[in-house]
């Protein structure tokens, strides 16, 4: 395992990644708003204000069992998969109004924007295929046949590349546990991605080089190790301990649009440690570690470096200056928060 992190490390070195800080300063006095979905009371929170003070502005009822949020690159939409009503809810960021009903198949978990912002994906946990719905009309269009039930999404910042894990069965050791589709081609295949273990989430790194896959495929299946795969070659580059069974990490396209393309560290929610813990992209070592609530699920950041943590089990989110790296206050939610999408400047 030693080798393997060494030689990992210094292949990074090679493309020049220096360890570091955010690119920029985080500020306190950002004005935000803030999207939490409670899976308790099937509904989105909405909370706006100046860093650190947000206040509930609205609640807009959506379907059964929110889960994750999707965000659209222009900010104008924001979307909800409500897994026990197989639909997902779209919100109109502006008017905080629900405004459409997606209908899906069983379990849609996990939702991302195309790059330009015309198409929006939809992944199940519960069938073998891909939604996907133009955002113009909102008309679904031909599903992506996968061969097996998806749990969380990743688009590449080109938007070619649509990369899905599979946790809703025992992990083999043999099997792929990750695939990527090529969304320009004629016949969308899909490429299996080996070696990734029990895959929970497919995060791009900052700089869109590398693929950080973490592997708690099960609720209380605790997993420690992160695999770090070459995007671009889909290979295995190493396998690393982040913390003792990290979840997420902040994604352009569900939490948000504001992970710098230069930022030198990437944080993941820690259920093991009640933590959130930054990594340095370089020497993929940590580097700090924040105590939140108990079983954190997702985060956003914003582009002043606040990093905004649902804390599932506590009914809170935590808000960390990722500059001084600190929590700067706790934000209480509606119960069983799990997604969350941040909008700056709202």
């Amino acid at each position: 395992m030693a080798k393997r992190e060494m030689k990992l490390g210094r292949w990074l070195g090679l493309l020049g990644l220096v360890g570091g800080l955010w690119a920029y300063p985080a500020s306190a006095a950002e004005r935000v708003t803030l999207f939490v979905t409670s899976e308790w009371t099937d509904t989105v929170g909405v909370y706006r204000g100046e860093v650190p003070g947000l206040k509930l502005i609205k609640t807009i009822r959506v379907g059964r069992d929110p889960h994750n949020l999707g965000i659209s690159p222009d900010g104008r939409w924001v979307v909800t998969g409500d897994r026990l009503a197989e639909q997902v809810s779209v919100i109109d960021a502006k008017s905080l109004d629900r405004v459409q009903v997606l209908k899906t198949g069983k379990h849609p978990h996990d939702m991302n924007f195309s790059p330009d912002g015309k198409l929006l994906f939809v992944g199940h946990e519960r069938e073998s295929f891909i939604h996907v719905f133009e955002t113009a009309t909102w008309k679904r269009l031909a599903p992506i046949e996968v061969g097996a039930a998806q749990h969380d999404l990743s688009l590449s910042p080109d938007g070619r590349e649509l990369w899905f894990t599979i946790t809703n069965r025992p992990y083999r050791k043999w099997e792929a546990r990750a695939g990527v589709v090529d969304l320009a081609a004629a016949v969308r295949k899909v490429a299996w991605v080996f070696g990734t273990g029990n895959a929970h989430d497919a995060i791009f790194s900052p700089d869109n080089r590398t693929i950080w896959v973490t592997n708690g495929g099960f609720i209380g299946h605790a997993v420690p190790w992160v695999n770090v795969l070459d995007a671009r070659t889909r290979r295995v580059l190493g396998t690393i301990k982040v913390g003792e069974y990290p979840f997420h990490s902040p994604k352009r396209g569900r939490d948000g649009y504001h992970v710098p393309l230069d930022a030198k560290e990437m944080w993941f929610s820690d259920h093991g440690t009640s933590s959130v813990i930054a990594m340095d992209v370089a020497t993929l070592k940590p580097i700090a570690s924040v105590p939140v609530g108990k079983a954190p699920f997702h985060i956003a950041v914003t582009p002043g470096g606040v990093l905004f943590v649902a804390n599932h089990d506590s009914h809170t989110v935590t808000i960390i200056d990722g500059k001084a790296r600190k929590a700067i206050g706790t934000l209480p939610v509606a119960k069983e928060p799990h997604g969350l999408a941040v909008l700056a400047g709202e």
